[in-house]
C-alpha cells in the first residue's frame, strides 16, 4: 500500500474524489430530507427516483460507449464542472427566494447522473493509468475515502440543514466540486481509448452495446455474478427511500437521527474498506461475499422488527459494512476480468440491468409504502437478497474459471 500512497497521480485522484464525494453526499441527504418534509409523503421522492431510474436506463448504453471512447479524465472533469454549475446556480436562487419542488427534482436528477457517470468512468480511469498489481489497494483506499466522505457529509448535513438551511449546504457542495476539478487537473494522463475503440458514431445504442453483449454472453458466470452482485447496491439505494420515512414516521425522530444513520452506515463501510482486503486473504472471496449477504438480510429484518433508534443505527452500520465488502470484491473481479476498452460498456450493461430492477422496485415501493407502511419494503428487500445469495453461490466457481 505504500507504493500506492507514494504515487502522485493517486494522491490527486484521492483528494478529487474526497471533495466531490462530500459534496454529493451532503446534497443527497439534504434533498431527500427536504422532499419528505416539504410534502409529508414518499410520493415526490419516490417519483423522482423512478424518473431518475428511467432516464439512467435510457442513457446507460450511450454513457458506457462515451466512457470507452473519450478521455476518462475529461469525463470526470466535465461531471465536476456540471455539479459546480448546477448547485451554485440553484443555491443562489434559493438564497434570493424560496425553493420549489421542481428545483429539488432537478438537483436530485443532476446528482444521480453525475454519480452514474462517475463510478464507471473512475473504474476505467483507475484500470487505465495504474498497474494491475495495485488495483486491490487502490480500490480499498478509494472505498475508505468514499466512506470518509459520507461520514463527513452525514455529520455536516444534519448540522448545516438545521442551523443554516439548504442553500448553505448547496453552496458548500458546489465548492467541493470545484476543488475536485482543480485536483484532477494535475494528473498525468494520456488517453488510450481512441486507439482501442473504433465505432461509427451513427450506430444505434443497440449496435454500440453489441460488442459488449457478445463478450458477456460467452461468460455465463459473469452474467449471473454481475446481476446478483448488483443487489446489495440496489438494496442500499432503496433503503435511501425507506430510511427517511422510517425515521420520520416509525421512529418519530428528526433529521439528526436520519443523518446519524448515514454516519453509522459510513462508519461500518469505512471499517469494511480497511478490513476486507485482510479478511479475503484468510477466507475465500465467495464465502465472504455470501456471509455478507446473510448479514445484510439480518440487518434489514432487525431494523423493522425492533423499531428503536439504537437498533436502526446499529443495523445501518452493518448494512454499510456488507455493501462495501461485496462492492470491493465485485470491483476487483471486474478489473481482473474485463479488458479496458470494454469496461465502460460492460459496467454500463450491468448498471442498466440494475436500473431496471431498481425502477420496478421503486414503482412498487412508491405504491405500497403509503398503503401498507414502510416496514413492508424492508422485508421485500430481504427476500430479494436471499435469492441473490443463491446466485452468488452458484456463479462464483464459473466466474473464477473465466478469470483463469
Amino acid at each position: 500500500m505504500g507504493e500506492v500512497i507514494k504515487n502522485s497521480n493517486f494522491r490527486k485522484l484521492f483528494l478529487s474524489n474526497l471533495f466531490s464525494g462530500v459534496g454529493q453526499g451532503m446534497t443527497m441527504i439534504g434533498i431527500s430530507w427536504y422532499m419528505i418534509e416539504l410534502t409529508g409523503t414518499a410520493r415526490l421522492l419516490g417519483s423522482t427516483m423512478i424518473i431518475s431510474a428511467i432516464l439512467t436506463l435510457l442513457i446507460g448504453p450511450f454513457a458506457g460507449t462515451m466512457i470507452d471512447r473519450f478521455s476518462r479524465k475529461a469525463i470526470l472533469q466535465f461531471e465536476q464542472l456540471a455539479g459546480f454549475t448546477v448547485l451554485l446556480t440553484v443555491s443562489v436562487w434559493g438564497w434570493l427566494g424560496t425553493y420549489s419542488e421542481w428545483m429539488m427534482v432537478f438537483i436530485y436528477l443532476s446528482s444521480i447522473f453525475i454519480f452514474y457517470m462517475h463510478e464507471s468512468a473512475q473504474s476505467a480511469f483507475v484500470q487505465e493509468i495504474f498497474e494491475p498489481k495495485l488495483y486491490g489497494s487502490i480500490n480499498s483506499f478509494l472505498e475508505i475515502e468514499n466512506q470518509t466522505a459520507l461520514v463527513l457529509s452525514g455529520a455536516l448535513a444534519g448540522i448545516l440543514l438545521e442551523k443554516f438551511g439548504l442553500h448553505v449546504v448547496l453552496i458548500l457542495n458546489a465548492l467541493g466540486y470545484l476543488l475536485a476539478f482543480l485536483n484532477l487537473l494535475g494528473i498525468n494522463y494520456v488517453s488510450t481509448s481512441k486507439e482501442k475503440l473504433k465505432l461509427d458514431t451513427r450506430n444505434s445504442w443497440l449496435s454500440m452495446f453489441n460488442e459488449s453483449w457478445r463478450f458477456i454472453k460467452r461468460r455465463r458466470g459473469l452474467m449471473i455474478f454481475g446481476v446478483a452482485a448488483l443487489i446489495p447496491f440496489i438494496t442500499v439505494m432503496l433503503v435511501n427511500l425507506l430510511n427517511p420515512i422510517f425515521v420520520s414516521h416509525s421512529l418519530k425522530a428528526d433529521v439528526k437521527i436520519y443523518s446519524l444513520g448515514e454516519v453509522t452506515y459510513s462508519i461500518g463501510a469505512l471499517i469494511s474498506g480497511v478490513c476486507t482486503t485482510i479478511i479475503t486473504r484468510k477466507m475465500s472471496s465467495s464465502s465472504y461475499m455470501v456471509a455478507n449477504y446473510f448479514m445484510m438480510i439480518v440487518a434489514l429484518i432487525l431494523t423493522v422488527t425492533f423499531p428503536k433508534a439504537g437498533i436502526f443505527l446499529l443495523c445501518s452500520a452493518l448494512i454499510g459494512w456488507c455493501n462495501v465488502s461485496t462492492r470491493l470484491i465485485r470491483q476487483n473481479m471486474y478489473m481482473e476480468l474485463l479488458p479496458n476498452h470494454l469496461i465502460g460498456r460492460v459496467l454500463s450493461f450491468f448498471k442498466s440491468i440494475g436500473t431496471l430492477l431498481r425502477l420496478l422496485l421503486l414503482a412498487l415501493f412508491t405504491i405500497i409504502i403509503d398503503l401498507n407502511g414502510v416496514s413492508v419494503g424492508y422485508f421485500i428487500l430481504a427476500g430479494i437478497l436471499s435469492v441473490a445469495t443463491i446466485g452468488i453461490f452458484l456463479s462464483f466457481r464459473l466466474l473464477l474459471k473465466e478469470i483463469d
